[in-house]
């Protein structure tokens, strides 16, 4: 017998109890409903379509339903468009039944064309890998995520994963007398929370980074607040102040870079790099075995070569995956954001929500 439901963001439902099921190599804290009840706004619905036939049967997709005549199109009727929280989403769990998944891919897209959704965006996660599980999208490969293999055990990791550039750059920050401190839980003080925000925002003004990379502080307290112990702070401190940062995600058998940061007047000291040292051995010696470090801006940039040299046999490709659900608004759309927005809609024309940038 199949179960199908719809929990939001209120409801107890059947999320937390899915995610629970997972193996602790499919447990990606992208997908609870802990990180969904701390990144949501008001203005964004939450849902997450599920499905249970057995243990071996069972996936959930939690994602934001956003308004799109908010964003002041003039439409015939009330439309949206559904996307994920920052990081990955799609539909996660177990299909070894294909009638079963095929059922579940037929049923969800259904529901989202009966609730007036126009497009669908979707950020896979490359290590659970599970665009596999959402049969109706276009699969693009976009860019390459990095990840450490923690089971090779510190001295496997030091000796076969890291490049020479990184070993010496550990030795060097070592001779700096730099010191990480790693919290998690409720081992994290509201002051560390702001120790971090400031360092990470000083860093995305320094980059220039787009808005949307920017959060404010209740954001991050909303985060510790609702992840517990699946929220991880590294702080690494030159003579007692805070230089470098970064919040890790945990779950399972598996940790996230999330954001971070380094403060631009220590930038020469490279404390970064050794801050993921103090990281990959407190993530070893608790049991983890993932370490995904992200993908980059754009293929092959520095980026991805400075995460790359802690892991230099990775090969993790990042997918996104689009649909468009309603092709005869979605073209409405699309016309009224070309003739209000040329130059936005000219520069972002290759993306399928790319009616949401107007400036």
């Amino acid at each position: 017998m199949r179960e199908y439901g719809l929990d939001t963001k209120l409801d107890d439902g059947n999320w937390k109890g899915l995610h629970k099921r997972l193996d602790p190599y499919s447990q990606s804290p992208f997908f609870t409903k802990e990180y969904y009840t701390s990144y949501h706004h008001d203005y964004d619905e939450v849902e997450c379509f599920w499905a249970y036939q057995d243990e071996s049967n069972f996936l959930f997709y939690p994602y934001l339903i956003k308004s799109v005549n908010a964003l002041g199109y003039d439409l015939d009727d009330q439309y949206f468009d559904v996307s994920g929280a920052y990081g990955y989403n799609g539909p996660l769990g177990v299909a070894e039944d294909q009638k079963f998944l095929s059922e579940y891919n037929s049923r969800l897209a259904e529901h989202l064309r009966q609730k007036n959704v126009v497009t669908e965006f979707v950020r896979y996660c490359p290590i659970t890998n599970n665009r596999r599980l959402h049969s109706y999208t276009d699969q693009l490969d976009v860019l390459d995520n990095v990840y450490i293999d923690l089971s090779a055990g510190v001295d496997g990791i030091w000796q076969d994963s890291f490049e020479y550039r990184v070993r010496k750059t550990i030795r060097k920050g070592a001779s700096y007398d730099l010191q990480t401190h790693i919290l998690t839980g409720d081992e994290i003080k509201r002051s560390d929370l702001e120790s971090f925000y400031q360092i990470y925002t000083s860093t995305m003004q320094r980059n220039d980074a787009d808005s949307f990379y920017f959060f404010d502080l209740d954001f991050f307290l909303s985060l510790h607040k609702n992840m517990g112990q699946m929220l991880m702070l590294a702080l690494t401190y030159m003579e007692g102040k805070a230089i470098t940062t970064e919040l890790v995600l945990t779950s399972g058998k598996l940790a996230f870079a999330f954001l971070g940061g380094t403060l631009g007047e220590y930038y020469q000291y490279k404390a970064n790099t050794f801050q993921r040292w103090e990281l990959v051995k407190y993530l070893c010696e608790h049991g983890f075995d993932i370490y995904s470090m992200g993908a980059s801006i754009a293929r092959g940039d520095s980026i991805y070569s400075f995460k790359r040299s802690f892991a230099r046999n990775c090969v993790n490709p990042f997918y996104i995956g689009i649909k468009v659900h309603l092709p005869e608004v979605y073209a409405e759309i699309r016309n009224q954001w070309q003739e209000r927005y040329p130059e936005a809609a000219a520069l972002h024309a290759n993306k399928v929500q790319g009616y949401r940038i107007q400036a």
